[in-house]
């Protein structure tokens, strides 16, 4: 069958869907990625098709709207930025999508853009399976509020009740308006409403290891599958059998270091944070090894010495099991990451989904979390004091055994795609 999988966001919400394209093609289908500009040339060196949708990640990155507005500590301003940014570029984005599934079997989506790839779904009588990369929807076990404990579960289900209608709230006249490009009449019911009427399964791309009863408690409508992640032969296909011999020369040459990498996050002060991660490293006997990222954290530090090693990227899946400790925002790629390689971490967060990424990994006993606004050289060293203990180390080892391997993820969240248009599965 043809497929048209649409995935916005960062790199790091674009990777699960090319692990899902990788697969899929090799079952036979015909797949095509949409995916913002400045991804495109990432997707299509591993090999599969990809469009230019919507606007570029990297000024979205850069705008307030993720820098500031997105990390407010005043509610309605985030709600703002939110729906902000999930509507931004609708209307051309909604336009490639109807272009490009004029012969489409099904749509697959991540959260960001579910709205306008629900909206072309309709409209081409076809199904949409949305993919989401942590619990986006009503129940009573995972709370939106971060760091919130205890609450009794009907609370927890009211507050996401709550969270759907003013979002939905706050998009709706957009919304209606892409909607009605289209042809469509006014939505009726919110976003997550509209999903579940259709009856198609909603793919959980993490692993239910971190939230206990929530498989039970979803059902087989919204499948926990497993964290999602390339497979190695996609990983070749996009870095080719390139070396590492510099940085295996530095991890051969000392004690496992400490992991840190901020992915896509711009870090606040970042002089600060860094005079404060090289302390604490310091005050705790470990080496740092840094992956500047998009923002280029660190960048400009003093390389070559035997304590630090600073290196735009890093293969997760082959760095981290040679470290010690993972430090990173808590996006769910990076918390997957560290987690298979059976280590512990330590969430910075900024805001989103983070906070309740780091709020998991304290729950589970494999490391601790704080605010990046609240990193000093005390708060860190007695950060790295918690994570570095042994049994940390050991909780992190165990549970990293039970994860759903990525390829067992890839599998089981294909095998929900092929069965909703089973007759069409071969074609």
């Amino acid at each position: 069958m043809k497929l048209v999988l649409s995935f916005n966001g960062s790199r790091g919400d674009v990777q699960p869907g090319l692990a899902l394209a990788a697969t899929l093609m090799g079952r036979g289908h015909d797949v095509v990625m949409a995916v913002p500009p400045n991804l495109v040339e990432f997707v299509t060196g591993a090999g599969v098709e990809a469009h230019p949708c919507g606007g570029s990640t990297d000024d979205v990155l850069g705008s307030g709207l993720v820098s500031t507005d997105l990390k407010s500590s005043n509610p309605a301003r985030r709600v703002r930025a939110i729906s902000e940014l999930t509507l931004r570029g609708g209307r051309s984005a909604q336009e490639t999508l109807l272009d490009l599934t004029t012969d489409a079997d099904v749509i697959v989506g991540s959260s960001v853009g579910q709205e306008r790839a629900l909206n072309v779904a309709e409209k081409r009588a076809i199904p949409y399976v949305p993919v989401h990369y942590c619990p986006v929807r009503k129940n009573g076990i995972v709370s939106i509020l971060p760091f919130a404990s205890g609450l009794a579960p009907w609370l927890t289900r009211a507050s996401w009740t709550v969270l759907e209608q003013v979002l939905w709230r706050a998009t709706r006249r957009t919304e209606d308006e892409l909607r009605a490009d289209l042809g469509l009449s006014p939505a009726a019911s919110t976003t997550a409403t509209r999903i579940a009427r259709r009856g198609v399964p909603e793919i959980q791309a993490y692993d239910g290891a971190l939230f206990p009863g929530l498989a039970r408690e979803w059902g087989p409508q919204r499948p926990l599958v497993g964290f999602l992640d390339l497979a190695p032969r996609t990983r070749r296909l996009l870095h080719g059998e390139s070396t590492h011999d510099d940085l295996d020369r530095w991890l051969d040459a000392g004690p496992p270091p400490i992991y840190v990498g901020f992915g896509s996050m711009t870090v606040p002060d970042p002089e600060r944070t860094s005079a404060a991660l090289v302390t604490a490293a310091a005050a705790t006997g470990r080496r740092l090894l840094v992956a500047s990222g998009w923002s280029k954290f660190m960048d400009r530090s003093p390389t070559g010495s035997d304590t630090l090693y600073v290196t735009p990227s890093v293969d997760h899946s082959r760095v981290l099991p040679r470290c010690a400790a993972a430090v990173h925002h808590g996006g769910a790629g990076s918390t997957a990451a560290g987690l298979r390689a059976g280590i512990p971490t330590l969430v910075c967060w900024f805001g989103a989904d983070q906070p309740m990424w780091g709020r998991q990994i304290t729950r589970a006993g494999v490391g601790a979390a704080l605010p990046v606004r609240t990193v000093t050289e005390e708060t860190l060293t007695a950060a790295f004091v918690d994570i570095l203990r042994d049994e940390r180390a050991s909780a992190a080892r165990a549970l990293g055994r039970r994860l759903t391997s990525a390829e067992n993820a890839a599998t089981a969240a294909v095998d929900v795609i092929e069965a909703v248009a089973p007759s069409k599965e071969h074609r």
